[in-house]
């Protein structure tokens, strides 16, 4: 499992305002890495100026949160090519899964997907770093490629079945990921995903209903039955499965690269209600749940450990836009309420 702290954290990472492009380019036995940023709205910094003014901070903190507020670390990853039975799935059914599965990770915003061409400059220019000339380098190739692709992310198709039932067609598909870390090669994780639709559960359709307007879930309502349809056609089955598929993998990616994120600030009216700053410009939806947890800190052997344990579940409900969201407790542990009153460090994690 691999935790990505967003937007604060102790590390300072590049790219938070924007997109940020970042690449390797040989000229001249030089290595030279440039980074293209895209200036952001001033909402955003107006916003959370805002907050933090409310929460009257000190000059030195506010400067401290400028900086760090700059950072959103990226995950590097890499897809290995999908395996398959030749003789049960043709190449073209297994090229478009392997797009669909790609693609969920794209859509996540998590992820910078490195494709195999760009691996293999990589590991060239990894080769160029032993040579004499860059000995002397302040910049090591190996920072960069670091930052190309950390894990390889496999899959193989274990199961495409295509039925035609009485109202039309039905598509079932199976398939096996598994994530590995570059350096090691070792299995982080590994799990069967299916096409089947899994209805959310009871405790964030409660909270839907609580605190999303009734235009969100509808819209809601509506892609979730659309998932449960049968397709008159074979291609159209197909795709709805590989739709399907693609909303799983997505959970798949969520319990295995969670987000960190702080919490901005608890709503005055509702105690269990507060906001977060990471929206949709990291994948932040409706619906989505997060592991609350108190965070302390223990001394074993003569260091002092950091610890986190879970006292809550609480679910988006609202995404007011790229940076900022707005989420809800709805299950709590025993102490909970005992964290809370005694103003606990508290951290959310994305599920």
């Amino acid at each position: 499992m691999v935790y990505v702290n967003y937007p604060f954290t102790t590390s300072l990472n590049l790219g938070y305002f924007g997109e940020v492009a970042e690449f390797c380019a040989l000229k001249q036995k030089r290595i030279k890495t440039i980074f293209f940023f895209k200036k952001e709205e001033n909402l955003f910094e107006k916003k959370l100026y805002k907050i933090i003014m409310n929460k009257k901070l000190s000059l030195l903190v506010l400067f401290f949160f400028s900086v760090l507020l700059q950072a959103q670390e990226r995950i590097g990853i890499a897809f290995i090519p999908i395996t398959y039975d030749q003789a049960t799935i043709s190449a073209s059914e297994a090229r478009l899964v392997h797009e669909y599965v790609l693609n969920s990770f794209v859509a996540a915003r998590k992820f910078v997907v490195v494709d195999r061409e760009k691996l293999v400059e990589l590991e060239n220019e990894k080769k160029l770093q032993k040579t004499e000339s860059f000995i002397d380098s302040k910049t090591s190739i190996q920072d960069g490629i670091s930052r190309g692709a950390s894990y390889l992310i496999s899959s193989s198709i274990l199961v495409l079945r295509h039925s035609e039932v009485s109202r039309g067609w039905e598509s079932m598909l199976q398939l096996q990921i598994k994530v590995l870390d570059v350096s090691t090669g070792e299995i982080l994780a590994t799990e069967n995903i299916s096409s089947d639709f899994i209805a959310p559960e009871k405790s964030v359709v409660d909270a839907r209903v609580w605190y999303a307007d009734k235009k969100e879930i509808k819209v809601i309502e509506q892609q979730e039955a659309r998932l449960k349809v049968v397709e008159k056609q074979k291609e159209g089955a197909f795709i709805l499965a590989l739709q399907r598929l693609v909303e799983n993998v997505k959970k798949f990616s969520n319990t295995n690269f969670p987000i960190s994120l702080e919490i901005l600030n608890w709503d005055d009216k509702n105690k269990n209600k507060f906001a977060i700053a990471a929206g949709s410009k990291i994948g932040m939806h409706n619906g989505q749940l997060l592991d609350v947890l108190q965070v302390t800190e223990a001394s074993v052997a003569g260091k002092t450990i950091q610890r986190s344990q879970k006292i809550a579940v609480a679910c988006i409900v609202k995404v007011d836009d790229a940076n900022f969201s707005e989420a809800v407790i709805i299950s709590t542990e025993k102490n909970y309420k005992k964290v809370r009153a005694n103003d606990g460090v508290i951290k959310v994690v994305t599920r």
